[in-house]
């Protein structure tokens, strides 16, 4: 009789309900971008957690952003499940085969058991193969899972999924290169002056900086395509001012050597139509063509530095400033590949006042030291009074010799 009520008891009671939590795993890479062709990239990581026993799961779905254009960056995508867990996935711990995005829905789901370990922290790694599409650059994609939509459970009920927080994942975008704008040690830091005619003026000191890749993926260098300088005046009319801007080469010394240290790339003047254009009071002169396209690729991790150069006409006077912003250089593959970054997003040479030169100013030297101190009026009234002797003397001379002769 207690056998049959023991079971009776046992098959009345409900199964020990196991709960379920998922999450974004704080090891998942933050924003970063990657190249074209990388194959094996990591996107996400996603922390499963059971409570109260183990739970065994039969399938998760993984939503990814921007997911008209997903099936032109991805060529797979697969999920590995870390069963031990030690932090570490193997061939055999892989969920399901790979998926391939098909353009049309976000969703990609990967059938598969494993089973989470009660008490534990298993980790879902997300890997991606990126593909070699050169419409994709530019584009940023995502990974979400939505704890209470994307898993599904083997044993419902009594397993239960308690937490809604939907996971998404840090964003993953498709470069060629990532660069910087920086301002030149010989950058000029102040307003100055300069005077009509002026040639050669230093305007503007820069680099471009390829940076190295901080997440996966190694990103190549920046092939240089065109570089356009501004030339910002204070009215319309000033815009006649300028007549030549030159982009250099520096040596590496930070000095301004035109001719002597800099090597000159290529110059622009107002009779160049379409690279010398006019804007109300900003001059726009891009620097392009074979000139820019022979300079050797800027290499990742790599630096490479110029001079910008300003020539002035005869008038009128004129408050200019010469500058440099970040999207104003191209690379071969264009800003959504040749990427920079938003910090600075421009580099100016500060103002520049064009005026007349300054006139002489009159001597100051002292008394005994081959000067006059009582100034100019005082010199010409001296020699005013010499030549006024010197003509006395010669007209008495005269009479006198015209006395002698009469005798």
């Amino acid at each position: 009789m207690r056998v049959v009520l023991a079971a009776l008891l046992l098959i009345a009671a409900p199964a020990f309900a196991a709960n379920l939590t998922v999450n974004v795993s704080g090891n998942t890479p933050p924003d970063f971008s990657n190249q074209l062709s990388d194959t094996g990239v990591e996107v996400a990581r996603f922390v499963f957690q059971a409570t109260g026993g183990d739970v065994d799961i039969s399938a998760v779905t993984l939503h990814v952003s921007n997911h008209l254009l997903a099936d032109e960056a991805f060529t797979n995508v697969r999920v590995f499940f870390d069963s031990e867990p030690n932090q570490t996935f193997s061939p055999g711990e892989q969920v399901d085969t790979d998926k391939t995005p098909d353009g049309v829905t976000d969703a990609l789901t990967f059938a598969g058991s494993f089973t989470v370990l009660n008490g534990n922290i298993h980790t879902l790694l997300v890997l991606v193969d990126i593909a070699n599409n050169a419409t994709v650059y530019g584009q940023a994609y995502d990974w979400t899972m939505d704890p209470q939509s994307d898993v599904t459970l083997a044993n419902v009920p009594p397993d239960v999924i308690t937490n809604s927080n939907i996971g998404v994942s840090n964003s993953i975008t498709l470069r060629h290169s990532e660069n910087q704008l920086v301002p030149g040690t010989g950058n000029p830091g102040a307003p100055r002056e300069t005077s009509f005619g002026a040639s050669n003026v230093a305007a503007l000191h820069f680099a471009i900086d390829s940076l190295n890749a901080i997440g996966p993926g190694q990103l190549s260098g920046i092939d240089l395509a065109s570089i356009t300088i501004s030339i910002t005046c204070a009215t319309s009319i000033q815009t006649a001012l300028p007549t030549r801007l030159r982009l250099w080469t520096d040596d590496g010394d930070s000095s301004f050597e035109p001719g002597s240290g800099e090597i000159m790339i290529q110059e622009r003047v107002p009779a160049d139509l379409t690279k010398w254009i006019i804007a109300g009071t900003v001059i726009s002169a891009t620097f392009d063509g074979t000139a820019i396209q022979n300079l050797q690729d800027i290499a990742a991790g790599t630096v490479r530095t110029f001079w910008v150069s300003i020539d002035f006409g005869s008038g009128p006077e004129t408050t200019c400033e010469v500058s440099l912003t970040r999207t104003n250089v191209l690379g071969a593959l264009g800003t959504a590949a040749d990427y920079f970054v938003t910090n600075p997003t421009a580099i100016s040479g500060d103002v520049l006042t064009v005026t007349d030169p300054p006139k002489k100013k009159p001597s100051k030297s002292p008394e005994g030291e081959g000067g006059c101190s009582t100034g100019t009026h005082t010199s010409y009234l001296l020699i005013l009074l010499a030549l006024t002797g010197l003509a006395r003397i010669a007209m008495a001379s005269a009479c006198k010799r015209g006395a002698v002769k009469s005798t």
